[in-house]
């Protein structure tokens, strides 16, 4: 029988990070119990996992609330994660399998299935980035950084979100994962270092045009 832990756990913090469930808002536990036919014990420990990520706070005798979007915290998980994902992507170039770059190759032949069929709905294409970015981080064959990398990630992808992208900016993010693998395949490091930076500081360049002016 498969665990329901990590499927409660993979859409709850999608749900955080999209504003499915916005920030400050309040999470009942019986009704999340329901939803994912999951005991009392193992959804605390998925609480437990989104408290850690820094995407939920709870406090006894109020309940457990969505964090809020913290521009400080934001700045300093900014601040980590440029260089972070620039050291993972050099990392991913000097240690892909090919197995690994052949998965990555199959997240953006989903991307031009989702941009041929000119849906409105983001859902699918949001999943691709995320998906391509976590296998991206596995690439690295370093677990602890890989850990690292999901917690910042989970924070900053908040406020990508908060900021409303269109699906043609959306779409766009995709130009740099194009020129991701084919640093990988060639295992350029350096270079998938450079596009990888280049890829976050258009992000944070956003990020502070609409919000931290």
């Amino acid at each position: 029988m498969e665990d329901p832990k990590p499927r409660a756990y993979e859409n709850l913090r999608y749900r955080i990070m999209t504003h499915d469930l916005r920030p400050g808002e309040l999470l009942n536990e019986r009704e999340l119990m329901a939803a994912y036919g999951i005991g009392r014990t193992p959804l605390r420990e998925v609480l437990l996992e989104l408290q850690r990520d820094g995407l939920i706070q709870r406090f006894p005798r109020s309940g457990t609330f969505v964090a809020p979007l913290d521009l400080h915290l934001f700045r300093q998980v900014i601040e980590i994660r440029i260089n972070l994902e620039g050291f993972a992507a050099q990392l991913a170039a000097e240690r892909i399998t090919e197995a690994e770059l052949e998965g990555l190759s199959r997240v953006l032949e989903r991307v031009e299935e989702l941009k041929g069929a000119n849906s409105e709905n983001l859902e699918p294409l949001t999943q691709c980035e995320f998906d391509f970015h976590n296998r991206l981080s596995q690439a690295t064959h370093n677990r602890k950084l890989g850990g690292i990398l999901h917690e910042l990630h989970g924070i900053s992808a908040r406020f990508w979100h908060y900021l409303v992208f269109s699906r043609e900016e959306l779409l766009d993010q995709f130009k740099d994962h194009r020129d991701m693998i084919d640093a990988l395949a060639e295992r350029d490091a350096q270079r998938a270092r450079r596009i990888m930076e280049r890829h976050i500081q258009r992000f944070v360049d956003k990020v502070r045009e609409s919000i931290l002016k």
